[in-house]
């Protein structure tokens, strides 16, 4: 491919991106990050960053492109996260009965395109996405006992509520090899999207209750970095690893009254660490380590029960800790046309029994994830890729109110199930 040809196609690249880029949905697997971006990734159930083989790489680890051909890659997955929670006992704040979210199914697009320079250094794009705070509560009834003094309606007497939240991240990306050894950073841009609704009753423990709830939805911007290595030890054995920094986001300034620190939502600073071993040349097993630090972020991370009001600069947040997750993902290559992967992770979950009541909006809670899939080579220079997985259901109980303060007779559970799909397409050049 000629010179002009290159620039064509880089050109088209960035413009599918950016384009993409408002589309993308919520997702929530590991807390609200996704369990893996790309095709190749989520079969894995994220593993891989010792072992990257496509331009998805681009989203797990920057180094990763080295040595790969010039294509680009192409997905969907539907994601289905079911959402469901409990009110039991005393009449409560929280309303009393079995309630499940509306909202089922959510489209996330991905998106990476990877270039050698020469036979050492490579470039790319990508552009991935993660969300998952997503609720719709029905706008029940509720009786003047549950809603004083006039009665009300929903999860918290105020209506139809729940919370969207989605993050869009784009990453341009400059690898070098140096020996056996890969480097790789990635400079990132990235764009929240949050809304919430039905929250007016807590009007009153709010710093600034006309930026609380029912605002429609507000966008930050923000920027950050990834910076990623792979190193071969040789014996078929061969290491990798991530970090990518805090993306310091602009406020939320429609919802300043809820947020801690006046609307502030940094997305945080996370790391991977891993090993690749050829069992076999068909055979490649992969273990992974990731670590993100929620606890990092005062608007998630505030205890639920610190002092109000809402939006204050130690104000209340919704209690989530960091957390740690291990990965194993294999990969057959069973022939030139044929691939099969499979993969299971395991994670903490970042909510306890204290944080459940106000988790109603967001519970990210699930642990466990078991995926698998395969590629298909149709052509030299086009191959088909699927990926499944089934996210088991995890539920966490608690007393209404934080640490039990408002109502410690009326228990709350929250409880959540996943499952995706995910189809690739891979272009090469």
């Amino acid at each position: 491919m000629n010179i002009s040809k290159k620039v064509q196609v880089s050109a088209a690249a960035l413009s599918i991106g950016m384009m993409m880029l408002p589309a993308l949905s919520a997702d929530a697997t590991e807390g609200y990050f996704q369990n893996g971006n790309g095709v190749r990734h989520k079969a894995l159930a994220g593993a891989g960053v010792a072992d990257t083989r496509d331009s998805t790489a681009l989203a797990i680890n920057p180094a990763g492109i080295i040595g790969i051909d010039r294509q680009l890659n192409l997905g969907i997955t539907l994601f289905s996260p079911r959402r469901s929670f409990t009110g039991s006992g005393d009449p409560g704040f929280t309303a009393t009965g079995n309630f499940k979210s509306d909202s089922n199914y959510f489209p996330i697009p991905d998106f990476s395109y990877a270039s050698p320079i020469d036979e050492n250094s490579a470039w790319g794009i990508a552009i991935t996405a993660n969300g998952g705070m997503n609720t719709d509560w029905a706008p029940n009834p509720r009786p003047l006992p549950d809603c004083p003094p006039l009665g009300g309606a929903g999860a918290f007497c105020g209506g139809l509520s729940g919370v969207n939240m989605s993050q869009a991240i784009l990453s341009l990306t400059y690898a070098r090899k140096i020996g056996n050894f890969r480097v790789g950073i990635a400079p990132l841009l990235a764009m929240n999207m949050f809304r919430v609704r039905g929250l007016a009753a807590f009007g009153g423990f709010s710093s600034d209750p006309g930026n609380l709830t029912d605002r429609g939805t507000d966008f930050a911007f923000g920027y950050g970095i990834k910076v990623g290595f792979q190193a071969d030890l040789g014996e078929g054995f061969r290491i990798g690893g991530n970090w990518q920094s805090r993306i310091y986001m602009s406020k939320f300034d429609k919802y300043a009254g809820l947020f801690a620190e006046q609307g502030d939502f940094d997305i945080p600073m996370n790391f991977t660490l891993g090993l690749a071993f050829d069992a076999s040349p068909k055979l490649t097993i992969m273990a992974d380590y990731k670590k993100i630090y929620y606890s990092k972020i005062a608007s998630i991370a505030n205890s639920p029960f610190a002092p109000f009001p809402f939006g204050a600069s130690n104000g209340p947040g919704f209690g989530w800790k960091s957390i740690d997750i291990f990965k194993l993902g294999i990969e057959y290559r069973h022939s030139d046309t044929w691939t099969w992967r499979a993969g299971f992770s395991k994670n903490d979950n970042p909510v306890g029994p204290e944080a459940v009541t106000i988790n109603i909006l967001a519970p990210g809670i699930v642990k466990t994830h078991i995926t698998g899939g395969f590629a298909f080579k149709v052509s030299e220079k086009s191959t088909i890729s699927f990926a499944a997985g089934y996210i088991p259901s995890t539920t966490v109980t608690g007393p209404e109110g934080p640490g039990g303060g408002f109502n410690p007779n009326h228990t709350v559970s929250i409880k959540m199930y996943q499952m995706e799909a995910t189809i690739g397409w891979t272009r090469h050049f």
